[in-house]
């Protein structure tokens, strides 16, 4: 966008009965500025795994469709309140819908309640990391919906409206962002609406480092964790034995955020003897993350798989050589 197109750009806001309103790039940042450190992951992100089992559709994804960042901007509770939707409509409002629409025509919504409580944390961000926001992350504004699923993170959004329906369009209410059971392996004929949008994430955790210690027989593990929904990570397991034996992981960083609003991931370390320190064949390390909910990433996907790929949070496996 040029300066003049910034200039003249206007966010529009619906919020029923006809009436809208049209924010500038000035005005919204009259609003008190708020910042929050946030993970988004797209729900495909280890879809490679799934593909092991059976072919699903969609980009074979390894660990790499997930991050983390400081963003910066207004909370949508303070625009919509700003708009005309103050307290005593919440009750009225409760069963609605806030549909985030982009200038490539892509909508998705989220539930009212999460949009406009101030503990839902939802932001109209213009910063990342302290900067304007990067074309590539949504620019001039992106919607941040903290504890999500990526899609629901509208990028280069244009328009707000408040709607008594779940957007309609294949990102909401397709097979996109739909789970359905794994024995479906085609969709031709299957009642798509009997069948949840996603929107909080599930809990996760992946490996980055695992490197033999020799002189201590055994292997340094490093690694991240995170939980949808602002569930805190409990702990993170890891196993080298398939899971006979599992050694708890130290939360290193990220450990600290509040009570049921953890948006962002933890990073973790730990030092796991080898059993066997005689064998030549590769070592499988394994991780297993638990948040405060006390969900549990699964051992396997065979049960997990769908034809989308969506959601693989079986343990993580990372192989080391010796």
């Amino acid at each position: 966008m040029t300066p003049k197109e910034i200039e003249d750009f206007r966010l529009r806001v619906n919020v029923g009965n006809g009436k809208v309103v049209e924010l500038s790039m000035e005005e919204l940042k009259n609003f008190p500025k708020t910042e929050f450190v946030v993970t988004l992951q797209c729900s495909g992100n280890r879809r490679a795994g799934f593909n092991d089992v059976a072919r699903t559709s969609g980009t074979g994804w390894y660990q790499g469709a997930i991050s983390t960042a400081k963003w910066g901007g207004v909370r949508l509770r303070d625009i919509l309140q700003h708009c005309g939707i103050g307290e005593e409509e919440y009750d009225a409002h409760a069963n609605s819908h806030v549909e985030f629409s982009s200038m490539d025509d892509f909508q998705v919504s989220i539930g009212f309640t999460k949009a406009f409580e101030k503990s839902g944390d939802v932001l109209i961000a213009y910063e990342m990391n302290g900067e304007t926001l990067p074309r590539d992350h949504g620019f001039p504004l992106r919607a941040i919906v903290p504890g999500y699923i990526g899609v629901r993170n509208c990028k280069w959004l244009k328009e707000i409206s408040v709607n008594p329906e779940q957007a309609d369009s294949p990102y909401q209410r397709g097979l996109n962002y739909k789970i359905l059971p794994p024995g479906v392996m085609d969709a031709k004929g299957v009642d798509l609406s009997k069948f949840p949008s996603m929107y909080e994430a599930s809990v996760f955790s992946g490996i980055t480092q695992a490197n033999l210690d020799l002189d201590s027989h055994s292997v340094v593990v490093k690694g991240w964790a995170w939980a949808g929904g602002g569930r805190n990570v409990a702990r993170v397991d890891v196993t080298l034995d398939n899971g006979q034996t599992w050694t708890p992981a130290n939360i290193e960083q990220g450990g600290d955020q509040p009570f049921g609003k953890a948006w962002a991931w933890v990073f973790w370390s730990v030092k796991v003897p080898i059993s066997d320190s005689t064998s030549n064949e590769p070592i499988t390390v394994a991780s297993k993350a638990v948040d405060v909910a006390y969900n549990s990433q699964p051992e396997d996907c065979r049960h997990m798989w769908n034809l989308r790929g969506l959601s693989n949070n079986t343990w993580f496996r990372f192989k080391v050589d010796r």
